[in-house]
């Protein structure tokens, strides 16, 4: 078995003297008698940044779990986690607060989940910092500002007394690094943190994670799927793969051919497409005519959605890029059907008056389906119609088409990993024979790997069954890799329509330029690898 000694420390020059070190030895976490992470050892140190970097399902979460003694009460860690010298695995519930959040902080994957919903951000920062009463509120509000201010959040006294569910993505996330700074902690321990944002947003957080971090002297350990987002702000790079830390070295290296092949296959996910985007010669199949769309009363609102025009045609790509609240899955809806449009019209009939068939894939693949439901069960709903026999012909056809056994139409949503889900909506939506798919965020969810997959799928059915795609994403890696055209919408106005090679290489909004900007800070850290 390929085995790495994993040991991994670049100290920071300027705190050598004083570093302080996070050490585990022999890290495992099981179930029962099944092994989930197995003897991971390694050690962290103020002042450097490390990626943990693996599939979903791989351990590393399970990892930094463990490190803070977090795991739920079903799991159990073996081995030792040391906080300068002293063992945290041996520490008491209370004493364990003492060491959370203020020695050791933690960055989470979705902030508004994690922030309580009726605290303010400054009621979490106080906190944070241990004040409590209002005479201690009123003595650290300078603090609190300062922090808010030092993450980049304008004007601070107005951001400190909203409330989670008030902010946005980006600022969610920001007010989450403030407040894993407020105690002045040794060590953040990042999980997912960027996952949720879209490719502006991901890049000026991590470069604001990076620049704190080199400033403060903290030693991060953070958990990503994606090698591409860490390129350029990590000092090395871990690799876990089945629970097992399969790989490490400094990010330089990240990219050698002779890596593990865990190692490799994250790598090539992370790379950029080497396809050429069809031209389009075939005839319009689905039309958005001056279609707008508001939700306020009357009308007289702001519309989430103002008067659009675009044309899908046969065999097109088309990829939806915007952030959230641009209006983009608004657009969908109205494609698709799910909504009638406030203003102007979308045709679907064309070709001699054949309504053009259309078929959703969701988001979350977890809630496409009823849990307490087999795959089989909810499938069929599509295929009632028909009689039993040939219903159960079309379902195992559409298996085969995703590359799916058919057995796993027994198995219920819980038993299924989340690319085989995707996969599962993608069988069901073709039951119906579709003309066009429209994919909402079908591949946010899933790892780089898992997404690469499903997107290859994809472009595989377009081939086979001439199918179009509009293909939504706040990724631009993602549309930059499938779509042979590219619609961006910004505050609810589509702003720019271009073929994919003419978007990249001179878009003409600025928030098309800055979508490409984010792209090539990924690109230009990669070619550096």
């Amino acid at each position: 078995m390929y085995w790495v000694e994993t040991t991994f420390w670049i100290a920071s020059p300027r705190r050598k003297s004083m570093a302080k070190e996070l050490e585990f030895i022999d890290l495992s976490v099981s179930s029962g008698q099944k092994l989930l992470l197995s003897s991971a050892r390694g050690a962290l140190r103020s002042g450097e940044l490390v990626a943990v970097v693996g599939r979903s399902g791989s351990g590393k979460t399970l990892l930094t779990k463990a490190i803070m003694g977090l795991l739920p009460e079903q799991l159990q860690a073996e081995g030792q986690v040391l906080l300068d010298g002293q063992r945290l695995d041996q520490l008491g519930d209370k004493a364990m607060d003492q060491v959370r959040g203020r020695r050791i902080s933690m960055l989470f994957q979705q902030p508004k989940r994690v922030m309580n919903p009726r605290m303010t951000i400054r009621a979490h920062l106080l906190e944070a910092m241990g004040a409590h009463g209002w005479g201690k509120a009123r003595q650290h509000e300078p603090r609190v500002l300062a922090l808010l201010e030092e993450v980049g959040l304008f004007p601070a006294a107005q951001i400190a007394g909203k409330r989670p569910d008030q902010l946005s993505g980006g600022m969610a996330q920001r007010a989450m690094l403030a407040i894993a700074l407020a105690a002045d902690p040794e060590f953040i321990l990042a999980d997912e943190p960027t996952s949720s944002l879209d490719s502006i947003l991901k890049a000026e957080v991590l470069q604001l994670l990076r620049r704190k971090q080199q400033e403060r002297g903290v030693g991060v350990l953070f958990i990503t799927h994606d090698i591409a987002s860490i390129q350029h702000i990590a000092d090395r790079v871990v690799v876990v793969s089945d629970g097992q830390i399969v790989d490490q070295c400094p990010t330089a290296q990240i990219f050698s051919k002779d890596r593990h092949a865990k190692t490799r296959e994250l790598v090539e996910a992370a790379l950029p497409a080497l396809r050429e985007p069809r031209t389009e010669t075939s005839g319009c199949l689905l039309e958005a005519v001056e279609a707008s769309k508001n939700y306020t009363r009357r009308a007289k609102g702001q519309a989430a959605l103002k008067p659009t025009s675009l044309c899908l045609h046969g065999g097109q790509v088309l990829g939806v890029v915007g952030r959230s609240g641009s209006g983009k899955s608004t657009f969908a809806r109205l494609l698709a059907g799910l909504e009638q449009p406030t203003t102007g019209r979308i045709i679907t009939e064309h070709n001699g008056g054949t309504a053009t068939r259309v078929q959703v894939i969701a988001q979350e693949p977890y809630s496409s389906f009823d849990p307490n439901l087999a795959i089989r069960t909810s499938m069929s709903a599509a295929v009632h119609r028909l009689p039993v026999e040939q219903a159960r012909e079309r379902m195992a056809q559409a298996m085969s088409q995703v590359g799916l056994p058919v057995e796993l139409l027994e198995r219920r949503p819980g038993q299924c990993s989340g690319g085989q889900l995707q996969r599962l909506a993608i069988a069901r939506a073709l039951l119906t024979n579709p003309q066009v798919l429209i994919c909402d965020e079908s591949t946010s969810a899933l790892d780089s790997v898992a997404q690469r997959h499903i997107l290859d799928l994809l472009l595989e059915l377009r081939d086979k069954m001439g199918l179009s795609l509009v293909v939504i994403s706040h990724d631009m890696d993602v549309i930059r890799y499938a779509s042979d055209d590219v619609a961006v919408f910004y505050e609810g106005e589509l702003v720019e329509h271009r073929p994919l090679n003419d978007f990249l290489t001179s878009a003409e909004h600025q928030h098309s330029k800055d979508l490409v900007a984010a792209l090539d800070i990924t690109a230009a850290a990669t070619a550096a690898g």
